[in-house]
């Protein structure tokens, strides 16, 4: 086979892969692409038949239509439409990446589909506000902390905080940071490494968005099964779902009392799904009964949609949300008295590098936030 002939079945291969079951192409049809994008004259058309039988041998779900003039048409792609359309929403949501990357990242998805289904998501190509208005490369520092991994060296970097003007700085003066990377873990649009220092036997956790000058060490990093104890990823599953998630505190029955609406119903089963027993009352109201961890999130949950649900049982949770909303309101009324008293909306939990600051129960069984010796400030 002549080096032209093999640049031809190529060509032929790339131009049904244009194609799907609704834009087909023909021997025409592909004569001319032949010639007008890849300077491919004089072709015989038998020979573009010879290359589709030869693709079709060679497994390529290549078929011909039931109407045999409209040619031919590659029926499977590596993803359907629908596919690519998650894919896209969920690119052109991410925030943890620039506008421009997203763009290139949604222009690879489309090269996966066909012609005719790449002009169904044109709409889609515009930049979109979930993206970050920034040239950070996210994508770069990922494929580093991929190698580092695979590699098995320690990361460096230096980390930031945002000061009393809301821009980010260095901490501690541009100090920078080593970490034994053991898994990069995406919550909430945000990306965190999991990950160890030397001198510390626990895991801690940094956010992605807030990293610079990020790079692989010289220095070969700690095995994890040596550093945090046997079976690690159960290990550091348990502290992704304590630290990063916060799902942590036993499992709890929960009755409440609301108004029955379309709005407030839709709430209530968007949290609990199916798992709810709902009883209507006398006075036109309807208590629902069911189970969830007691935990950061439950309380904020609680705290989101006071106004919709009546926390009937158990009384914990009751005394919780009072205590909450007494605490803000004393913070409203005196904004001199923040920092002298917690009022346990775990705000600093969330932006906690080191996630050092664990919740405790006070003394009437209110939510409080404390520091643990791995605080650095």
């Amino acid at each position: 086979m002549g080096t032209d002939h093999k640049e031809k079945l190529i060509r032929v291969l790339q131009i049904l892969e244009e194609t799907d079951e609704k834009s087909p192409m023909n021997a025409t049809q592909i004569l001319k692409y032949l010639e007008e994008e890849y300077q491919i004259e004089q072709v015989d058309r038998r020979s573009v038949y010879r290359d589709i039988k030869m693709l079709q041998f060679c497994g390529y779900e290549i078929y011909q239509c039931a109407d045999k003039k409209m040619g031919w048409y590659m029926k499977k792609h590596i993803f359907s439409d629908w596919e690519i359309k998650i894919m896209l929403d969920a690119v052109q949501q991410a925030r943890c990446i620039s506008a421009k990357e997203a763009k290139e990242l949604k222009e690879r998805l489309l090269d996966l589909t066909s012609k005719r289904s790449r002009s169904r998501f044109c709409h889609m190509m515009t930049p979109k506000a979930g993206n970050m208005d920034s040239d950070r490369e996210t994508g770069y520092y990922i494929e580093t902390m991929l190698e580092a991994m695979y590699l098995h060296k320690k990361i460096e970097f230096q980390y930031t905080e945002v000061n009393e003007k809301l821009q980010k700085v260095l901490r501690r003066e541009g100090k920078k940071y080593s970490l034994n990377l053991y898994e990069i873990y995406w919550s909430d649009n945000t990306y965190y490494l999991i990950g160890a220092h030397d001198h510390y036997d626990r895991l801690t956790s940094y956010r992605l968005d807030r990293i610079e000058n990020l790079e692989i060490s010289q220095s070969d990093a700690i095995d994890a099964v040596e550093k945090i104890g046997p079976n690690p990823e159960l290990i550091i599953r348990k502290y992704i779902e304590e630290s990063v998630n916060h799902f942590l505190g036993e499992t709890v029955r929960i009755e409440v009392e609301y108004k029955p609406e379309p709005a407030t119903n839709a709430i209530l089963y968007d949290f609990v799904g199916k798992n709810v027993s709902v009883q209507k009352l006398e006075n036109g109201n309807c208590r629902a009964v069911f189970y969830k961890m007691n935990s950061v999130t439950l309380l904020g949950w609680f705290m989101k949609y006071m106004d919709k649900f009546m926390v009937i049982e158990p009384q914990m949770l009751r005394e919780n949300i009072k205590t909450k909303l007494e605490n803000t309101l004393e913070i409203m009324n005196n904004i001199n008295g923040i920092g002298e008293k917690c009022c346990g909306c775990q705000a600093c939990i969330s932006v906690c590098p080191r996630a050092a600051i664990k919740t405790i129960r006070g003394v009437r069984g209110e939510l409080l936030c404390k520091a643990d010796d791995t605080c650095i400030n």
